[in-house]
């Protein structure tokens, strides 16, 4: 049976609303968010229609699809005697954000002249140009490749005799 009286002077409602009789539980007693819960607390999944404007909320579906300008990483290991190592192809739009090099094994009798450069055939060390065997080192050129380009590291074995190191290109767009 509906309630016949109608108030029409409500200025609104509570803070958190629940919807039926052991219904779900929409919470907005916190002025910057809202939670959906179930009638004991628990958090509930809810379901919104896909973003068509630039305001709206997406769905993990539209989410997964991005891929720029989703920040992603390749990681690649490169030898103290590997000389030039291809660490995948820069598409064309795509931006070079940052460049991390850190021994993974210790670089055994390495001296000034050992080193690993990242970059491509125009520039080999475009994206990062000095190595330190005995730190993590990392550049921030914030390079955006026009063309599908090889991205290189260039390992200079100087007097080393051993040692490993993995570089970390941070990318957004396509790097393979």
């Amino acid at each position: 049976m509906v309630d016949s009286v109608k108030n029409y002077g409500i200025a609104g409602v509570s803070a958190n609303v629940q919807l039926g009789k052991a219904g779900p539980i929409i919470v907005g007693s916190d002025s910057s968010q809202i939670s959906f819960t179930d009638k004991d607390g628990a958090i509930e999944n809810i379901s919104i229609g896909s973003g068509s404007q630039a305001d709206h909320g997406v769905t993990k579906t539209q989410l997964d699809t991005i891929e720029q300008p989703k920040l992603q990483y390749k990681k690649t290991t490169v030898t103290y005697n590997g000389g030039t190592v291809a660490l995948g192809t820069a598409s064309a739009g795509t931006w070079i954000h940052q460049i991390v090099a850190e021994k993974d094994a210790t670089w055994t009798d390495a001296n000034n002249v050992t080193n690993i450069t990242v970059g491509d055939s125009g520039d080999v060390d475009r994206l990062f140009a000095e190595f330190d065997v005995n730190t993590q080192t990392k550049s921030a050129p914030k390079y955006k490749y026009l063309s599908d380009t090889v991205v290189n590291a260039v390992v200079t074995t100087g007097t080393a005799s051993a040692g490993d190191a993995i570089v970390t290109v941070y990318y957004s767009g396509k790097f393979e």
